[in-house]
């Protein structure tokens, strides 16, 4: 080999190189969309992946998906700003917003009943309880403490009816809503609370509702307090356009089975459960 091809080599692998790190340098850094716990991880993982891809390309830059450990240390991560989208339940939006301020609203879920949802405090379809009053003295499990329709708006209802919660026998938490089911069906626990999902998905099981819950708004997407307004912008388009295409249609039913569209969310939306929430606080509940 001549010197002279042999610099000609030199100088081609020099400039693939430095134009593989201007590439680099050039190319825009990931976004991280975090989901709160309030199902397994693995199963986050399946309903959430084909959405950061879709807002990858969208975007044209990586979307990476990060699952919180709980509901605290979710918010936590927003309102410090580790996190650029979010996706998080009603309760936590309030938490957040009254501690930390507002954040930018991308979208909401949207079901046939507009944007809301709903929960159950259910039992064993053989269990002898067939009322609220019937649960004092059982063994009750909420969700996570911060969650909404496994202990705020559940436990709001149980207070409207009379009932506090020193006068069951047993009160527990657990991880998420799939595991207050299946403890219930187990057997561990006498009766608990999950969202109206999650109770349709194990009533063929053996779970029998004993309250539905008023609606209360549904779960939201934001964005980090000083995330560029332009990607704020894009994000919110290609949410709201979801529902505009059959992809995007399959993803939105991935996520949530009874959601039809994300629609356009409203910071007042949420006012309703604030109000539910300060009747907790008065009555001595931690929130």
């Amino acid at each position: 080999m001549s010197s002279v091809f042999r610099a000609f080599c030199c100088t081609a692998m020099v400039l693939l190189l430095l134009a593989g790190r201007l590439s680099a340098a050039q190319a825009p850094a990931p976004l991280t969309f975090c989901v709160h716990p309030y199902l397994s991880a693995s199963e986050l993982s399946r309903r959430y992946t084909p959405l950061t891809e879709y807002l990858g390309r969208q975007l044209g830059r990586p979307v990476m998906l990060e699952i919180g450990n709980t509901y605290d240390t979710h918010i936590q991560k927003i309102a410090n700003g580790i996190v650029d989208i979010a996706f998080m339940g009603p309760a936590s939006y309030v938490k957040l917003t009254s501690q930390y301020g507002k954040r930018p609203l991308l979208a909401a879920f949207q079901t046939k009943e507009g944007k809301f949802f709903r929960g159950h405090i259910m039992v064993r379809k053989d269990s002898p309880v067939t009322s609220l009053a019937q649960l004092k003295g059982k063994r009750f499990v909420f969700g996570d403490p911060a969650s909404t329709m496994s202990h705020y708006v559940p436990r709001h209802v149980l207070l409207k009816a009379g009932i506090d919660v020193k006068q069951f026998s047993e009160v527990s938490f657990v991880a998420n809503h799939d595991n207050i089911a299946l403890g219930i069906l187990a057997g561990t626990f006498d009766a608990g609370a999950v969202k109206e999902e999650v109770f349709l998905k194990y009533e063929p099981q053996g779970l029998r509702s004993l309250a539905r819950s008023g609606p209360v708004t549904d779960h939201v997407f934001i964005a980090r307090k000083d995330l560029p307004q332009e990607t704020v912008q894009a994000l919110r388009k290609a949410l709201l356009q979801l529902s505009d295409n059959p992809e995007g249609r399959r993803i939105i039913s991935g996520m949530r089975s009874d959601v039809i569209a994300l629609v356009p969310a409203d910071d007042r939306d949420f006012d309703s459960l604030r109000t539910i929430m300060t009747d907790l606080k008065r009555a001595g509940v931690d929130l």
